[in-house]
């Protein structure tokens, strides 16, 4: 799961369901629900999500599978204290995977901002809080409750940005807006996606190194709040 997690993008796009890789690169078009929802699961074990939809029962589904069907991944034992690790880095990868398909050239640019912007405020409302909480628990230690509440701070100034810039109806000011919130979010996930799979990597050999890239993860999110802490004051 490890080099699914690492490798796929929309140039590499792969998805794992039952155990089984595959690859969307002739598919993502040819979807009949569309491509978005399949390039919002990339790098992810897609299996729950894919037997919820009915009409995956059928066996011409089945058939397909083995068509796009490339590898099986291994399965490797986790510590039990360390298994959650496994959760949020598909959380983290699945909110990842969200901002990067909400920017549309076919949408104007005051619709890209309201999507983008409720994104960003379930990012920093929800998503966040959770990561936090979820890697402290992984160092053994409860979440900086200072830093829970400069979330809460945020995500009430982001919302009123976006209210503020949906309201002057500047066309101009929305796209630059909506460009940022997707590049500063993305910065912070990716990053996030990579030292969660190097985390992740490290539970085959050492639980101590393990834990050093959590700690990694934690200083990344407490920086990536500080400048948006700066760039709230700039906006002032």
């Amino acid at each position: 799961m490890e080099d699914v997690f690492e490798r796929s993008d929309t140039s590499c796009p792969l998805v794992v369901v039952d155990a089984q890789v595959l690859d969307l690169t002739e598919f993502l078009r040819a979807h009949p629900g569309g491509s978005a929802v399949l390039l919002a699961n990339l790098g992810r074990n897609a299996s729950a999500d894919f037997h919820h939809v009915s009409a995956h029962a059928r066996p011409g589904v089945r058939r397909k599978l083995q068509q796009l069907a490339v590898a099986e991944v291994d399965t490797v034992p986790l510590p039990t204290a360390w298994v959650s690790l496994g959760e949020l880095f598909d959380h983290v990868r699945l909110v990842r995977n969200s901002f990067a398909v909400q920017l549309s050239p076919e949408r104007d640019p005051v619709q890209d901002l309201i999507y983008l912007g409720q994104s960003y405020h379930h990012l920093l409302d929800d998503h966040l809080r959770a990561f936090v909480e979820g890697f402290s628990a992984l160092l053994g230690r409860t979440a900086d409750p200072a830093l829970l509440r400069r979330l809460d701070e945020l995500s009430s100034d982001a919302q009123s940005r976006v209210e503020d810039s949906l309201a002057k109806s500047d066309a101009s000011a929305t796209a630059s807006l909506a460009r940022w919130v997707q590049q500063h979010c993305i910065v912070l996930l990716d990053d996030s996606v990579a030292r969660t799979s190097a985390a992740v990597r490290a539970l085959r050999t050492s639980c101590i190194e393990s834990a050093a890239r959590v700690e990694e993860i934690m200083s990344v999110i407490e920086a990536w709040i500080n400048k948006s802490d700066e760039a709230k004051r700039d906006d002032a």
